[in-house]
């Protein structure tokens, strides 16, 4: 650079200094014109000082808000009355309109009334705060929803322990007629469903979270799969006192055996939290539940299903339908009867419709309902016999006097509770404590026709001990009974292969039953 004839030639040896200096270097007139720049300058601004000195104000760079305070600095450094005014962050647009962020500070030289500026650029740095400033604004969001959440599903939580705790301490008091016990049997078994409800949810929002669940696409009988819905939910209806509400299920395809490959546990899933709503906010009138097919007009994908259910209920005002879906939200009215709920339902719903492919939305307003919608793209299957439904079966009493199961389980509770259920079939129960103790008694006992396996235990757990009770009879029906794995791991993940079939915890008299006899009949 040429300070030959520039406003530092009588300066001499700060021109070195200058040339060198880290931080960018200003020189102007009393009218804010640029008279000189160093390197640092022209860097910063992208600028080139022939550029810069072509008749530029700094003014006309800074951006218009910052320009009231530039010039109350200025007016500060001209006043010379012993006091310096404070760095001064300033704005400007660089030669490719880019904003910069500059720390200003100064100095007046009296007698040419020049100013000389220094400018440290700190664009980068004001960036990152105000990216740490929004992250740290997300976080307090999320805390604060986090918060409402946790303190909601201590709520869900303690109201149906209080009906369990209560109405079972209320069991042991004498005397009690037949119609107070089954009152009292009623509550809690209807407030431990409300309780394993909430825990699936929250450990299947969870396992979103962690990219844990897997689409596992099988034959799916839709029209099949929803009708056991339609039973399902007028029985609900009943149980709350809803009789009167219609509810209807309109298929897209007259063929009952319309089969499609999809994901049926995570299809019923969804259905099953949109109806769940359904019948919760819905006091009268109706409730429509379906499918219909769309095929795809532009060629270039694949035909799907639309699935939906409308209720009558309050509705959703328009501007609320966008967080519908968000996780722990809830939208109750102040005026509104405060329903039960911790706000998952519809955020694991599109959660899962996105993982299979489809997407989800509402139409709602005030007053006139709600319509929720989903997709699914289609693939089809050949159609064969409907596997049984775990739990849909209603097995009769057979005597199985003389035949043998194994039983591995490791919580006493448990074992009781199988026990019970299994009584009335007169089954000759052999229980193991433990993988390696199931090992040993299977060996013992080749009478043994069935295995019940859990697969949480001590020791040997339940995947090793099957593995070794097959390695000698490779036909032995093993079915794992557990709550520590999921569906997709017995069917897909680390366990396919292993057991004959699963039953998971908690399970009922009918689903044990029908899932001890599908396999136990085959041994004869």
């Amino acid at each position: 650079m040429d300070f030959d004839k520039g406003i530092f030639q009588d300066i001499g040896y700060l021109q070195a200094v200058l040339m060198h200096s880290p931080s960018a270097i200003l020189v102007l007139d009393k009218n804010t014109q640029i008279l000189e720049v160093n390197p640092a300058m022209e860097k910063i601004s992208s600028y080139s000082r022939e550029e810069l000195l072509d008749q530029r104000k700094w003014t006309e760079l800074v951006l218009s808000e910052d320009r009231d305070g530039l010039k109350n600095m200025l007016r500060m450094l001209k006043a010379d009355d012993g006091s310096r005014p404070e760095q001064l962050q300033c704005r400007f647009v660089d030669r490719k309109g880019n904003p910069k962020t500059v720390l200003l500070s100064g100095t007046y030289l009296p007698g040419t009334k020049h100013t000389i500026l220094s400018l440290i650029d700190i664009t980068e740095h004001k960036e990152t705060e105000k990216k740490l400033e929004v992250d740290r604004s997300r976080a307090e969001a999320s805390d604060r929803l986090k918060t409402a959440f946790l303190g909601n599903l201590s709520h869900e939580i303690r109201t149906p322990m209080n009906a369990i705790v209560g109405f079972a301490s209320l069991l042991q008091m004498e005397e009690l007629s037949e119609d107070k016990k089954s009152l009292y049997l009623t509550q809690i078994i209807n407030g431990s469903t409300d309780l394993l409800n909430l825990i699936e949810k929250t450990i299947v929002l969870s396992r979103i979270d962690l990219g844990q669940i897997k689409i596992n696409r099988r034959q799916f009988f839709v029209n099949k799969s929803l009708q056991e819905l339609t039973v399902k939910y007028r029985q609900i209806l009943a149980d709350y006192g809803k009789e009167d509400i219609d509810l209807e299920f309109l298929a897209g395809t007259t063929d009952n055996d319309f089969v499609i490959q999809a994901d049926r546990l995570r299809i019923m899933e969804v259905l099953n939290n949109l109806l769940e709503n359904a019948v919760k906010f819905t006091t009268s009138g109706k409730i429509t539940f379906g499918y219909a097919y769309v095929e795809e007009d532009q060629g270039d994908g694949r035909d799907s299903l639309l699935f939906y259910v409308k209720d009558t209920g309050p509705g959703i005002a328009r501007d609320k339908t966008g967080i519908i879906f968000d996780r722990f939200v809830k939208l109750v009215d102040k005026n509104d009867t405060v329903l039960r709920g911790a706000g998952l339902g519809l955020a694991i719903a599109r959660d899962l419709v996105e993982l299979m492919g489809g997407d989800m939305w509402v139409e709602s307003n005030p007053g006139e309902g709600s319509k929720f919608y989903f997709t699914l793209p289609l693939t089809f299957s050949k159609a064969r016999e409907a596997e049984p439904v775990h739990g849909q079966a209603r097995p009769t009493y057979d005597d199985w006097s003389g035949r043998v199961v194994l039983v591995a389980e490791d919580i006493e509770t448990n074992y009781l509770y199988i026990k019970e259920l299994l009584s009335p079939t007169r089954i000759n129960i052999l229980r193991a404590r433990d993988g390696l103790e199931a090992v040993e008694i299977f060996e013992k006992h080749p009478e043994i026709e069935i295995v019940l396996m859990d697969i949480l235990m001590p020791g040997l757990d339940g995947y090793e001990a099957t593995q070794r009770i097959r390695s000698s009879r490779p036909d032995i029906p093993v079915l794992a009974q557990t709550a520590f794995t999921f569906e997709g791991e017995i069917q897909d993940g680390l366990y396919a292969g292993c057991f004959t079939d699963y039953i998971m915890k908690p399970f009922t008299r009918d689903m044990l039953l029908a899932g001890i006899k599908k396999h136990l009949v085959r041994t004869t």
